[in-house]
């Protein structure tokens, strides 16, 4: 119970930072809440085609070399945090897209 009830005494914290000494709109948060399913739908997304491709690199190498190569390895929690930097990666590469650099 004690890191749900960090998370969130640290969310309301942030919260009312944002809105009262930042000037943030409490009704953007929504619209961020959505981005932020969108960058972790991406990311489930890009964590199953990962761990599908390297299976059957993993898969093939066996049918190739007569050798064994365990698929223990996708067995860890890595892929699942880079597959999420990729959805990240890609919501922010598609955002920047509509709003250009000065």
């Amino acid at each position: 119970m004690t890191p749900y009830l960090a998370v969130a005494l640290t969310s309301l914290v942030a919260y009312f930072i944002a809105v009262k000494r930042l000037g943030w709109r409490p009704t953007d948060l929504g619209r961020a809440l959505g981005r932020m399913a969108e960058s972790l739908g991406t990311g489930v997304i890009f964590a199953v085609v990962n761990v599908l491709a390297a299976a059957g690199l993993v898969l093939g190498l066996r049918m190739l070399t007569n050798r064994f190569f365990s698929l223990y390895s996708l067995d860890d929690l890595v892929w699942l945090a880079v597959s999420m930097l990729q959805g990240w990666a890609w919501g922010l590469w598609r955002d920047s897209k509509a709003a250009p650099l000065r």
